[in-house]
């Protein structure tokens, strides 16, 4: 009974080193995911819409760093996981500025192709409108020549409206007995 009850102490202190050993990698891996997102953050073009986060979580890195040298661990995991969600913080808000920047930037985009579709429809129904006048125009005078028989001479289209009665003779020519031989 002794043997079982020796064994079980020992796999519980196994487990809590184990465990304290897990605590500790997951106190680096805030602090260290922190430190990798403050780089990424501080690296933005955007960085100093996000620059009180910033120094918030290099703040409670910091605290973190005290922490551990004066031995409280338990606080210093506390630190460090504070400064993890500042930094994921100052990165979302980094983040968010860009795509609000490219938000604005694709709605001038769509402003400017609306205003240039616009233009460019009003000008084709221009186009449209003076098409319409320039058919009506040649129908117009197609249909004049049709309804007028068609002229070779000036001379020819005199005689032809004027009856025969009222023509005069043609100059240089003798009168006619029909004309009563008076000229």
């Amino acid at each position: 009974m002794r043997a079982r009850r020796a064994r079980v102490i020992a796999s519980l202190a196994l487990l809590g080193c184990l465990a304290a050993g897990a605590v500790a990698a997951a106190a680096d891996d805030d602090r260290s995911t922190a430190e990798a997102l403050l780089r990424e953050t501080e690296a933005s073009p955007k960085a100093a819409v996000a620059k009180e986060l910033i120094a918030r979580s290099r703040a409670a890195l910091e605290r973190a760093t005290r922490l551990r040298s004066a031995g409280d661990e338990a606080h210093a995991r506390l630190a460090d996981r504070a400064a993890r969600t500042w930094a994921e913080a100052a990165r979302d808000v980094t983040r968010a500025a860009v795509v609000e920047e490219s938000a604005a930037a694709a709605r001038r985009a769509a402003a400017d192709a609306g205003t240039i579709a616009d233009r460019e429809r009003a000008l084709l129904e221009e186009a449209i409108a003076q098409s319409g006048r320039l058919r009506a125009q040649i129908e117009a005078l197609e249909r004049e020549s049709k309804e007028q028989p068609a002229r070779t001479s000036t001379a020819a289209s005199a005689a032809t409206t004027k009856p025969a009665k009222d023509r005069a003779p043609a100059r240089g020519n003798a009168p006619s007995a029909a004309d009563g031989g008076v000229r």
